[in-house]
């Protein structure tokens, strides 16, 4: 009979919180019932005490105890500018000293000094608390002997307990943040089977919100952590790190600097870190902290050193809640739902989300950023406050655009950048991330050039995602395809060209758009800085991204025009000729005849002198190798990401124009297959081609005469156009005849040039 009271008293102080989280009853409503259901609770335990004689026994209240402080949390932020209303102080007075509960800790103020001594907890309890059994708010614990730490974490934490106990300190160390989620996910308990890899373009499958319908390009697990956060329960990161160093210098080994990251809070730096380098680490040492926000910013109007629980619940998501106790070994999770949503693969927050998201709506996209990163599922309360009107006004107003143009690229460096995109589309973020009306004039901006983009980079991921497996020619790392001295990376190799080339793919459709609106509008303005493109407003002035990341995403899509103009133009066909006839073009060793010139030139295997070959197939060659060459010449080293981005512009408009005729029951995937199988063969001719005619490397190439000599040469050249004429004939020569001397160079300028000897 006495268990299965105490199993009925259980479940009556329970709060539905699911009517809750749906409104059906209004928050302040909830806090008063929430008083009204812990008096009643009293009362049927007196009740049983007193007619069966039940005596209340300690694992019992301490489990009415954590009920009841994890429904006071959950409430407190059900809406916290409705709960306000009845103030912090008053708050805890009224309802935790009814049920026994310590007092909140004071309050930092706005702008005070971290220099202030932290006052102990020890000593903050009311009268009636310290009348009462000290009962805690327990989290749940575990998975701390599944966590493999290295060598080197390994030493790091023994120096952190050794230096805690020499110093006669009775602080709780806890690393917090990503490090514990990403060992956590490295574990055989929390390894999450693969999702399936299926086609990316939503017109086959449905959208999905951001975890399934994508391929990774690269995982992060396993990654070894470059920082490490440490929370401190009872004091300042600084005074932690001089104690360090204290018993560093008491055992006679280095101590070492500590820099200190004051309070920033436009740059989301809300308390005072301390940092330092301690064996292969860069350690932060902070403070746990509690706050609270104002409606119109997403800066903490008030900030105090808080409890686990409370540094914990005031955090983004719940598997960014957990801490690895350094103490004791184990994982804690003050949230209770940390551990479950990170086995789930789930991206939740730990409080009511719109709130949260309301108070801080920077939430919203680094949920949506976590979600691409671990390919998780965002949960369909978090999905529906960040479709809230709120939400995205308050992302507008209330966050600097370099805070989100940061989160934009982390999104692009993920390995899942397609997911992010479609998440931004599907929650209605995407044109308040990417606010194109500021930048654009006369460009009419639909959601489908943003559905455009999505398709582009889905294709472009994917195929890129292929060539890992089945890499043609092209795509693989050989020094011998390059000329000029130049050694360069494959996409799969270069991060930054990867991350560059999702955002061009992402944002060519409205880029092809600005296009055609300029070419109307092209005479009416003057001046370079009236000429700048939409994408270089959108990029730098919005998202507040380098002029150097602009200009390269810009260099993409203008390389992958050029090289779809070829293209189209039939000029593969001059590449399967250039692969037949196996010409090649490449840097001359010390051990080849070819003299002195810097290039070796062959021709069906046979040795050819580029100035004086005559044969048609060769002279066919090396006008296919002008044409790629102007194109090299301006798009650089991101010839690659340029190339990509037309193959699928041309596999996408296939796909747009197969599904435009399909009716119900054609069988379209073979097609579609084969389709998308000859246009790859054709690039992969075009750029193994390329490759062989020695043009990887030529935007190095430097002119056989300069300036001066050409002055020399033809000492009446004016100044101006005509000077610049005779230069670019230079260079169309020298591509025409590679590794021809300076010689023939000189006879050929004089023939064209006679006007100016």
């Amino acid at each position: 009979m006495a268990s299965d009271r105490r199993k009925r008293i259980s479940i009556n102080t329970r709060i539905n919180e699911s009517n809750i989280r749906k409104k059906k009853y209004p928050v302040v409503e909830s806090h008063m019932i929430f008083r009204f259901t812990c008096i009643i609770t009293m009362i049927v335990i007196a009740s049983a005490r007193c007619i069966a004689g039940f005596q209340l026994d300690h694992r019992t209240a301490n489990r009415l105890w954590r009920l009841a402080q994890q429904q006071r949390v959950r409430l407190q932020a059900m809406d916290s500018r409705q709960l306000r209303f009845y103030g912090s102080e008053r708050y805890n007075n009224d309802l935790l000293d009814a049920i026994g509960a310590r007092l909140s800790e004071p309050v930092l103020a706005k702008g005070a000094s971290a220099d202030d001594k932290i006052p102990s907890k020890n000593n903050q309890k009311s009268s009636v608390s310290k009348s009462l059994p000290d009962f805690e708010f327990e989290p749940k614990r575990g998975y701390g002997p599944y966590i493999e730490l290295t060598d080197e974490e390994r030493e790091l934490f023994q120096l952190l307990r050794r230096a805690r106990k020499e110093t006669d300190l009775s602080t709780t160390l806890r690393v917090a943040g990503g490090w514990v989620r990403d060992k956590l996910l490295s574990t055989p308990e929390f390894t999450r089977t693969q999702v399936g890899e299926g086609r990316l373009t939503s017109k086959y499958v449905a959208t999905s919100m951001g975890r399934q319908g994508t391929k990774v390009l690269a995982s992060e697990q396993g990654q070894k952590p470059v920082d490490i956060d440490v929370a401190l329960d009872d004091m300042l990161g600084r005074e932690f790190a001089d104690h360090l160093n204290e018993y560093l210098a008491k055992v006679g080994e280095e101590t070492h600097s500590v820099g200190v990251v004051l309070k920033n809070p436009e740059k989301s730096k809300h308390l005072e870190t301390a940092t330092m380098k301690v064996g292969t680490f860069w350690i932060d040492f902070v403070n746990l902290r509690a706050e609270e926000y104002t409606q119109d910013s997403r800066i903490p109007d008030l900030m105090r050193i808080g409890t686990p629980a409370e540094d914990a619940f005031r955090r983004d998501l719940t598997i960014n809640a957990l801490f690895y106790n350094v103490n004791n070994g184990q994982v804690e999770d003050w949230t209770g739902r940390g551990f479950d949503d990170l086995r789930r693969g789930i991206v939740a927050t730990p409080l009511a989300p719109l709130t949260t998201l309301l108070d801080d709506p920077l939430r919203v996209l680094r949920s949506v950023r976590f979600a691409a990163r671990l390919r998780f599922t965002m949960d369909e309360s978090l999905v529906e406050a960040a479709m809230d009107r709120r939400v995205r006004e308050s992302l507008a107003e209330k966050v600097s655009r370099e805070r989100i143009g940061c989160e934009v690229d982390l999104m692009f460096r993920s390995p899942d950048p397609v997911g992010a995109m479609r998440l931004l589309i599907n929650l209605n973020l995407v044109r308040t991330v990417y606010p194109v009306e500021n930048c654009s004039d006369g460009i009419k901006i639909t959601n489908e050039l943003f559905d455009e983009g999505l398709s582009l980079l889905s294709i472009t991921h994917e195929h890129l995602n292929d060539c890992k497996h089945f890499p043609p020619i092209w795509c693989q790392s050989k020094k011998s395809y390059t000329t000029h001295g130049v050694t360069e990376l494959t996409l799969r190799e270069d991060e930054d060209a990867r991350r560059l080339l999702w955002y061009a793919a992402f944002l060519k459709p409205l880029d092809d758009a600005a296009r055609k609106v300029k070419e109307i509008e092209v005479s009416k303005r003057q001046g370079k800085k009236a000429n700048r493109s939409t994408i270089s407003k959108l990029l730098v002035d919005e998202l507040k991204r380098p002029t150097r990341d602009s200009d390269a995403i810009e260099k993409i899509m203008k390389g992958a025009n050029d090289f779809t103009k070829l293209m189209n133009a039939g000029v593969d066909l001059s590449a399967v000729s250039v692969l037949l006839c196996d010409i090649r073009i490449e840097d001359a060793d010390e051990t080849s005849d070819s003299g002195d010139s810097k290039f070796k030139c062959s021709m069906r295997g046979k040795t050819v002198l580029s100035a004086t070959e005559d044969d048609p197939i060769w002279k066919h060659a090396m006008e296919f190798r002008l044409q790629c060459a102007e194109i090299l010449k301006k798009v650089g080293s991101l010839w690659r990401a340029a190339l990509f981005l037309s193959l699928s512009e041309h596999m996408n408009s296939q796909l747009e124009g197969e599904m435009e005729y399909a009716i119900e029951g054609d069988i379209v995937d073979e097609a579609h297959e084969e389709l998308h199988k000859g246009e790859i063969d054709r690039y992969d001719s075009f750029a193994t081609a390329m490759q062989r005619i020695g043009v990887i490397g030529i935007w190095e190439a430097k002119p056989l005469l300069g300036g001066n000599a050409i002055k020399k040469i033809l000492p009446h050249i004016p100044k101006g156009p005509a000077f610049r004429e005779v230069m670019e004939e230079q260079e169309q020569w020298m591509v025409l005849h590679p590794g021809a001397g300076p010689e023939l160079l000189t006879d050929h300028l004089l023939k064209s040039f006679p006007d100016y000897i």
